[in-house]
């Protein structure tokens, strides 16, 4: 659901100035005729003198490939840098454009030719194909050197109004300024928009959220505020970002138990049963029901039928990890007769008849109504089972068998004959929902003013999303 509802941004782009990289390089690639080996040759040459300009110019964050360009340098191996290689900047025969394409190619400033950048459905302006090129001519016929790092300080991340800023401000928020609405944008780019506006709008009203996530959380998740702001509510979007954000406790509640029982396994020297899991999983719950459990619960709406932010409750007033997690999926389930329309459908995502997708929430709920009257360990119990059962239907989606018959399973955590082994620690952190990096992109195209939402919405953002001064 996240990538449909920011479309043009990943949770790997975090710096404007490549998609403006990419995009004057297709057009140079169009202009001079290069092959795909020939654009590929540039484009890395081109990332290598980014990276060291922003290691001199730049506060951080840095360019793309910095950190690696600076170790090699300070290993005294710079020749091959720029080479396709382990020993260059990056080991990706295309470099970061791997990051950058599919967010470019939506947004509509490359697509692929035979191989090689070429020229989207928006042309690239003038002004920024002069920008980068000095850099093109350049690498065209060498690597970029240390030397050649004065000439061109004008590329540097932190460098002011760059001529590719406006434009790719205009993309962003799919509205030329000035200029109104066009028939140009496509269903990706006014997507992108409202999502953006969204954003922005939650940023105006909650200058006092620590992050852009939260600010967008505090905004839309909760309360009447997508009902009743003259900005939101007629952003219908608003409403789907209100089921993923609420989604999104339940999905990092999963992670995390998943995380501990694989830490389990690793302190149990590496190996253990499913009786061990159901012992380590049933002394981690109070003894009680499941249904007394939920009472403890605190109310996820408010009289008049509007979300209340119970999981962040929850995470602030308990302490034991396993009970936090299991009070989160249970709330999410409870949500599933609460939300409507657009944010229900956002909440559930891809769902199934019956039980849903394994482990979503109408899974979840079909599980806390067979364990209403039971004890609470009895549902952690099931739960640890479901987890096992998924983790095996992963690992064998993935298995790859090689052409002698070799079987590999990408799995952390590996069953054979009733045990469990594991000897690497499994990754806690919530998913990525972009808003993150579209913030932070924001924020260097000068729609916002800050790298927080105390910053607020400059002027330009104002204007171009057709926002409240």
């Amino acid at each position: 659901m996240v990538d449909t509802l920011v479309p043009g941004v990943s949770t790997l782009t975090r710096l404007v100035r490549f998609y403006s990289l990419y995009w004057a390089l297709a057009a140079h690639t169009n202009e001079r005729g290069l092959d795909a080996t020939e654009c590929r040759t540039v484009l890395r040459r081109a990332e290598v003198g980014l990276a060291w300009v922003s290691l001199v110019h730049d506060q951080p964050p840095l360019a793309h490939g910095a950190d690696r360009v600076k170790s090699l340098w300070d290993k005294g191996r710079v020749e091959a840098m720029a080479e396709v290689g382990r020993g260059s900047y990056s080991p990706r025969p295309w470099g970061f454009w791997s990051q950058y394409g599919g967010p470019s190619a939506t947004i509509g400033t490359v697509r692929l030719n035979g191989g090689a950048l070429s020229a989207g459905r928006h042309i690239c302006p003038e002004p920024v194909r002069r920008m980068y090129q000095p850099l093109f001519d350049l690498v065209s016929r060498r690597t970029f050197t240390v030397s050649d790092i004065p000439e061109f300080s004008a590329l540097a991340l932190d460098a002011p109004a760059t001529a590719d800023l406006a434009p790719l401000s205009e993309l962003f928020a799919a509205m030329r300024h000035g200029a109104g609405e066009r028939d140009e944008w496509n269903g990706d780019d006014r997507t992108r928009r409202s999502t953006l506006r969204v954003l922005a709008r939650s940023v105006q009203l909650h200058p006092d959220a620590p992050d852009w996530t939260s600010a967008m959380r505090t905004c839309v998740a909760y309360g009447s505020t997508v009902e009743t702001d003259p900005v939101l509510r007629n952003e219908e979007r608003a409403l789907a970002w209100r089921g993923v954000l609420l989604r999104r406790f339940s999905v990092g509640a999963w992670r995390r138990l998943w995380a501990e029982l694989v830490d389990v396994v690793i302190g149990a020297a590496g190996s253990a049963t499913r009786a061990d899991l159901h012992d380590w999983i049933s002394g981690e719950v109070p003894s009680m029901t499941v249904r007394d459990f939920l009472r403890e619960c605190p109310s996820t709406m408010d009289g008049y039928g509007h979300p209340l932010s119970a999981e962040e409750h929850v995470e602030q007033e308990r302490t034991n990890g396993v009970e936090i997690d299991l009070a989160v999926l249970l709330l999410g389930a409870r949500r599933l007769d609460q939300l409507t329309g657009k944010s229900l459908s956002a909440f559930l995502g891809r769902r199934s008849h019956g039980r849903g997708q394994f482990l979503d929430p109408s899974w979840v709920g079909h599980r806390q109504r067979e364990h209403e009257d039971r004890p609470l360990g009895e549902l952690a119990r099931a739960l640890v089972d479901d987890m096992l059962a998924q983790s095996r239907r992963v690992s064998l989606r993935k298995l790859q068998v090689d052409e002698r018959g070799s079987m590999t399973l990408f799995t952390k955590l590996h069953e054979r004959n009733g045990r469990y082994f594991a000897d690497v620690p499994e990754g806690a952190g919530d998913v990525g929902l972009r808003v993150a990096q579209l913030g932070t992109m924001s924020h260097q195209l000068g729609l916002f003013g800050g790298d927080t939402p105390s910053s607020g919405v400059t002027a330009l953002g104002a204007a171009l999303l057709e926002l409240p001064a």
